[in-house]
């Protein structure tokens, strides 16, 4: 079966034993499963005890290693972009990680970067909701799913969280690839598949909706990471998300941009011509972004402090990754 699950589309025999471009072969490629404390508050809710200094609940995250992009700064490519950190497992063992989750309180199952494994996550999701799972399931992502991968997740996901990494220019040809999106996320035609998925998205769950205790139960939210300079496009993208999926939209407006990954050293000549990739985003940069949002109706976006960028760096290669 030729593997068309992201816009790469390689069309690899993964069941025959051939690997993607990704590195995900026959079987689920997980990394992690844990209470995440730091997800937008729609999933992780009230995390902390007053009484105590532990986490009570939160998001039931499960994380997948060998992520289909490769993004020059990725806070989690420990496992996005090195299986080394992860192990491969079966169908019902992914199964049996949801049932744990649930059973420690997770106000959801969080599937982050599950793009790869779609087709093993549909069946595992089908087999748990048949054996009793309630829980909202939160399908996280990139962005750079394919329609058919999408298709295998209707009446499976509860509520879609895909990053909308970059903008296009308005001058641009969409036809022509993007040799930023290119070079920053590995995806020369990033902009288009994710619009694509974007409106498929919305139009599977709708926006996001919320319980009385402001849980997310149903919808679409979207996460977009500010960086600086502008080199994510920031306004464009923004100006889109509102004309194509509506002022209601929840947009999850991220200020955590840390240099890591291949930027780690602060400065990589690669890049020379981006330095704004070697620092964080400024105050005044992020104030900026939040004040488009504002002006062009994005009212339901949940914004951040400039301290979460260091604060929530995992670490996956230690058992308490965000410690």
């Amino acid at each position: 079966m030729a593997c068309t699950l992201c816009g790469h589309k390689c069309r690899v025999d993964r069941m025959g034993g051939e690997t993607g471009r990704c590195g995900a072969g026959k079987k689920v490629g997980f990394s992690s499963a844990l209470i995440h404390p730091g997800e937008e508050p729609f999933l992780s809710g009230q995390t902390f005890s007053h009484n105590e200094d532990k986490i009570i609940n939160g998001s039931g995250t499960i994380f997948f290693t060998r992520c289909n992009l490769s993004c020059v700064f990725c806070q989690n490519h420990q496992i996005s972009q090195s299986a080394q950190q992860g192990q491969d497992i079966e169908i019902d063992q992914l199964v049996e990680i949801m049932f744990r989750l649930a059973g420690a309180g997770a106000y959801n199952i969080n599937l982050v970067s599950p793009t790869p494994y779609a087709f093993e996550i549909a069946q595992a999701l089908a087999i748990a909701k048949q054996k009793g799972l309630k829980l909202p399931v939160v399908y996280n992502t990139g962005g750079y799913d394919s329609l058919e991968a999408l298709a295998l997740m209707e009446g499976l996901v509860d509520i879609y969280l895909p990053d909308a990494k970059i903008g296009r220019a308005p001058d641009a040809d969409p036809q022509e690839p993007d040799a930023r999106a290119l070079r920053l996320f590995g995806a020369r035609d990033y902009c288009e598949v994710n619009k694509a998925a974007l409106r498929e998205m919305k139009r599977q769950v709708g926006h996001l909706e919320l319980n009385s205790q402001g849980l997310a139960t149903k919808g679409l939210a979207v996460r977009h990471l500010v960086l600086p300079d502008n080199l994510a496009r920031t306004d464009m993208l923004l100006g889109w998300l509102v004309e194509n999926l509506g002022a209601d939209l929840y947009l999850s407006l991220m200020a955590q941009y840390f240099p890591t990954n291949k930027l780690a050293v602060g400065y990589n000549p690669e890049f020379a011509d981006m330095p704004g990739l070697g620092r964080p985003l400024s105050v005044r940069e992020y104030e900026r972004s939040m004040n488009q949002a504002w002006e062009m109706g994005l009212h339901n976006t949940f914004t951040q402090d400039l301290e979460s960028a260091s604060k929530m760096l995992p670490d996956f290669t230690k058992e308490e990754v965000f410690n």
